[in-house]
């Protein structure tokens, strides 16, 4: 039996991680508080369930997690295939579906999209949400879902594209500085994550196929392995309908910096009101939406 490669070895880390994956309250995430999420992310999000319903009645989900978004759709009447890295996640995403009475409209299975087959012409809608920028292998993807996709086929994403150098070195240095939820002392200690914080997608590639784990995440090691090559791609690969960033830096503070309940949606709109003024200043999003098709 061949030896595993530093790629196997990686993948295998990643479908761990994504299958404990937990709200954790020392380290709080946008999309693990309602409030803040729909404050940053409600109205693209629900462009993005409007626009894959739109153009079912056959949509598949990459990187589905535990069904959330696939629920959605299905719910609405659409036939949705939901993949995803976690066996996990797949599993709790069957047993939701089953418990929604959804089992006839939704159904879910283990892939990794770095190499998957996909059917021919099996699919009107492709719908991505957060989980491209996971993927090394763009390329062999985007021609799946091509292939995947029926005459007219769209797809439709909602994903991080990555925030520069120069904003990734504020924002740890802000985070450093103001009271979060995590001490101090543990922050301190985190020092030695901030090379792959800081490291840039070519970086992050360069390190799957070399093994040098310091300029990966420390559970996610595919975390930011596509950022700007995602929009990219994209554009290359399907005839863009939609595309706009949005977010372009104050989001990364708005979950960790500590305030009480009834600041913390106040502070969430402060900090939506400053992404809203750079991005009408012209500065570049950290997350975007795309729609595309093929003719």
């Amino acid at each position: 039996m061949p030896e595993p490669t530093h790629y196997d070895r990686y993948i295998s880390r990643e479908a761990e991680s994504w299958g404990k994956v937990r709200p954790d309250p020392s380290h709080p995430q946008l999309w693990h508080d309602e409030h803040l999420f729909e404050l940053f992310f409600g109205e693209e999000y629900r462009w993005l369930v409007r626009c894959a319903v739109s153009h079912g009645p056959d949509v598949l989900e990459l990187g589905c997690g535990e069904g959330n978004l696939s629920l959605m759709i299905a719910n609405e009447g659409c036939r949705v295939t939901g993949l995803d890295l976690s066996s996990e996640r797949i599993g709790r995403a069957v047993v939701r579906a089953a418990e929604a009475g959804l089992s006839d409209h939704a159904s879910f299975s283990v892939a990794d999209l770095n190499c998957v087959t996909l059917p021919k012409r099996a699919y009107s809608c492709v719908v991505a949400h957060d989980s491209l920028h996971h993927i090394l292998h763009l390329d062999h993807l985007f021609f799946e879902v091509r292939k995947s996709l029926k005459p007219g086929g769209t797809i439709v994403v909602m994903d991080y594209c990555g925030i520069g150098h120069i904003r990734k070195i504020v924002a740890a240095g802000l985070t450093a500085i103001l009271p979060t939820h995590q001490p101090y002392s543990v922050k301190w200690r985190l020092r030695k994550h901030l090379r792959s914080f800081l490291a840039g997608e070519e970086s992050k590639r360069n390190a799957i196929s070399s093994g040098d784990s310091s300029a990966l995440h420390s559970e996610s090691p595919f975390e930011g392995v596509s950022q700007l090559s995602l929009i990219r791609k994209l554009g290359e690969t399907f005839e863009t309908v939609h595309l706009k960033t949005f977010l372009p830096f104050w989001f990364y503070l708005a979950p960790k910096v500590r305030s009480g309940k009834r600041l913390r949606t106040a502070m969430g709109r402060i900090f939506r009101a400053l992404d809203n003024g750079l991005s009408i200043l012209g500065v570049r999003g950290a997350y975007f939406t795309f729609e595309g098709r093929i003719s």
